[in-house]
C-alpha cells in the first residue's frame, strides 16, 4: 500500500507555491490601479498630436474624445451620422477651445471597400500633424439577450461587423501612418462578454476576436520592431445615454471609464481591466469555476430576456 504521508510535504510545498504565485499576480494587478500610468504623454510630448476614436458620438467613445482633449490631444471623431458628429465637435470645441478637431464618416455595421479612403481623409485633417493614437471603441450588441437561432442573417452580420470587422479594417488602413508617426498606440475596447456568455453569442464571440486581434497585432508590431503599442481594454457595465442603468460604484459613467482606460496605458499587459471595480468583479472569472460563473451570468441574462419579452408584449 502506498504511504500517503510520503507525498504530504511535496503537496504542501506545491500548495504554498500556488498560493504565493496567485497572491503575487493579484498584487501586481492591483498595483496597476494604485499607481495610474503617465505614459500616455509619450504619444503626445508636444501636445500637438492627434488621436482617432471610433464610435465617438456617444457613450464610451465620446468619453474617450473628452478625456483625450483634456490631456492635450487633438481628436478625430468617427461616426456614421454627419449631424451627430458636427454636434459633438461643437460641444468638444466649446469645452476645449485649444483642441483641433475633425471627423470621418463611415458605417461600422456595413463595412465596404471605401474604408480604404479613411487614411487620405485623416491625412487632410492632420495637415502635416501626427496620428499617434487609435481607439477602436465602436461596438455593442444589436440584439441583447437573444438566442442565436432567433438572429437573422443581417443581425449576425451587423453584430460581427460592428464589433470585430470594423476594428481590424480601420487599423489595417491606418497602420502605416501609425508606424511612420511612432511611437504610436492602439487601444481596443473589449468586454467581459469575451469570456463566452449565453444569449449574446454573436456579440460575445466577436469580443473574443477583439482580444485575439489585440494579442496578435501586439506581437506583430514587436516582431517587426515597430514602436506601436497595442492594448486591449476589458470593460463591464457602463452607464451611458440610451442605456437604462444608473451609475454606481460598479457601473461608472462613460467618461470615468475612458479616463480609467487611459490611466492603464503602459501597464505592460496585453488585455487589462480598464476600471478598478470592474477588475474586482472580474476576479470571479479567475477564481470561480466556469460552470458557477456561467450560472450567475445566465440568471442575469435570462432576467434581461424575460424583461424584454414582457415589454414587447405590453406594446
Amino acid at each position: 500500500m502506498t504511504d500517503l504521508g510520503t507525498y504530504t510535504k511535496p503537496l504542501a510545498y506545491l500548495g504554498l507555491f500556488t498560493l504565493a504565485t496567485t497572491t503575487l499576480s493579484l498584487i501586481r494587478q492591483a498595483t496597476i490601479f494604485l499607481r495610474p500610468s503617465t505614459l500616455l504623454k509619450t504619444y503626445n510630448p508636444t501636445r500637438k498630436n492627434w488621436a482617432l476614436v471610433t464610435g465617438a458620438t456617444d457613450g464610451i467613445g465620446f468619453g474617450f474624445a473628452q478625456e483625450l482633449c483634456a490631456r492635450g490631444f487633438n481628436v478625430i471623431l468617427h461616426g456614421r451620422s454627419v449631424e451627430k458628429l458636427q454636434r459633438r465637435q461643437r460641444e468638444l470645441q466649446a469645452e476645449f477651445p485649444d483642441a483641433k478637431l475633425g471627423y470621418v464618416v463611415r458605417n461600422s455595421q456595413h463595412v465596404t471597400a471605401d474604408i480604404d479612403g479613411v487614411d487620405a481623409e485623416v491625412g487632410e485633417i492632420l495637415g502635416g500633424g501626427k496620428l499617434t493614437v487609435l481607439v477602436n471603441n465602436v461596438g455593442g450588441e444589436t440584439r441583447p439577450a437573444t438566442l442565436l437561432k432567433e438572429y437573422t442573417f443581417e443581425d449576425v452580420r451587423d453584430t460581427v461587423s460592428r464589433n470585430a470587422m470594423f476594428a481590424i479594417q480601420i487599423t489595417r488602413v491606418l497602420t502605416r501612418r501609425l508606424e511612420v508617426d511612432a511611437p504610436g498606440l492602439v487601444l481596443n475596447v473589449s468586454s467581459v462578454a469575451a469570456f463566452g456568455l449565453p444569449y449574446i453569442s454573436a456579440y460575445s464571440s466577436s469580443k473574443g476576436f477583439v482580444d485575439s486581434f489585440t494579442k496578435s497585432l501586439r506581437a506583430e508590431f514587436a516582431a517587426e520592431g515597430n514602436a506601436v503599442e497595442v492594448m486591449g481594454l476589458r470593460v463591464a457595465e457602463v452607464s451611458t445615454s440610451g442605456y437604462d442603468v444608473k451609475s454606481n460604484l460598479f457601473v461608472p459613467e462613460a467618461r470615468v471609464l475612458a479616463g480609467a482606460s487611459l490611466d492603464r496605458v503602459g501597464c505592460g499587459q496585453e488585455v487589462v481591466w480598464a476600471y478598478f471595480w470592474h477588475w474586482v468583479q472580474g476576479l470571479s472569472f479567475d477564481i470561480l469555476p466556469r460552470w458557477l460563473m456561467l450560472k450567475f451570468a445566465t440568471m442575469k441574462l435570462k432576467a434581461i430576456r424575460t424583461n424584454m419579452e414582457a415589454k414587447a408584449k405590453s406594446t
